[in-house]
């Protein structure tokens, strides 16, 4: 009997000391996935902000545009989300990171929301060549920023040499011209060639992925190719709308200028109603009839607002 009773008094240790052990083993491997998560949202908000950071140089001022190359820490992806809502709209990113052989998804959101980037709902990589343009319509508007994944080739055939000079001078180094190479993907200029993305600078329509969308001028016409429609229309809406607020001040700085004996001349309320109309890219015609005859008068006038 007390044989037994040893027995059973050793037994009872034994599962004890086994309930105990997992207890503390699951509350260190919960402990270590939660610091890991942790400090994948850390890295995560990290290279987002310094991602946004690293685009300061792009503000172009009087240039016609710059670029630069970003390199990242880790393969990545980038998340874009675009709306308009508001009285600027925003643009939302958030970064995946590809660590220990598998994609962070933390989520963590940026809303930078001076910045009007152009590139899919997701890019993936490690390196990025970034490049921007001024938008005047028909004053400065915004910068707009350009992203391209560093392994993908963008080869540019039928391009009028300006334009072709243009992006040359930006030195993106994943862009080719003429003679494309296997993969690229292929943009072409007024030509009815099989190519992937289709510019028809006549009739201002850029079309991929059997869609298409308008653009007005140089800046417009890479914001489309570079990214996604849904994207493009986003951003094009912010766009005018910051383009209405900057027209209320520069009419209020043309009334200045009248208090103290200077007539500019230019007429806002047509711009501002076309403006208001605005309802997807296939509007920005209107809008730019009447912005260059605002931008001529302005040329012209002895009290030059722009």
């Amino acid at each position: 009997m007390q044989n037994k009773k040893g027995f059973l008094d050793i037994s009872f240790s034994w599962v004890f000391a086994v309930i105990v052990g997992a207890i503390i083993l699951f509350g260190a491997i919960y402990f270590v996935n939660k610091s890991a998560n942790i400090q994948n949202s850390i890295s995560s908000a990290t290279t987002g902000t310094g991602l946004l950071n690293l685009l300061t140089p792009l503000e172009t001022g009087l240039e016609s545009g710059k670029s630069i190359t970003i390199t990242l820490s880790v393969n990545s992806r980038i998340n874009h989300n675009c709306n308009s809502f508001g009285t600027f709209g925003k643009e939302t990113i958030w970064i995946d990171e590809f660590i220990n052989k598998k994609w962070t998804s933390q989520n963590i959101k940026i809303d930078p929301i001076d910045k009007y980037l152009f590139f899919p709902k997701v890019l993936e990589g490690k390196e990025l060549y970034v490049f921007s343009k001024p938008f005047d319509f028909p004053f400065k508007i915004a910068n707009l920023i350009y992203f391209s994944d560093a392994q993908k080739k963008y080869c540019f055939k039928g391009f009028p040499q300006d334009k072709e000079n243009e992006l040359k001078n930006m030195e993106v180094k994943n862009f080719e011209f003429g003679s494309c190479s296997d993969g690229s993907v292929k943009i072409c200029f007024n030509s009815n060639s099989d190519c992937d993305i289709e510019v028809n600078y006549n009739l201002r329509i850029v079309e991929k992925e059997n869609e298409a969308v308008y653009f007005e001028g140089d800046s417009l016409m890479y914001a489309a190719i570079f990214s996604d429609k849904d994207i493009y229309e986003c951003e094009l809406e912010r766009l005018v709308k910051r383009a209405g607020k900057l027209s209320e001040i520069y009419q209020e700085k043309s009334l200045n200028l009248i208090s103290v004996g200077c007539d500019s001349s230019v007429e806002f309320s047509g711009y501002r109603s076309e403006l208001s109309k605005f309802n997807g890219s296939e509007d920005l015609s209107l809008i730019a009839q009447s912005a260059n005859s605002m931008n001529s008068i302005n040329k012209y006038s002895g009290c030059t607002l722009w």
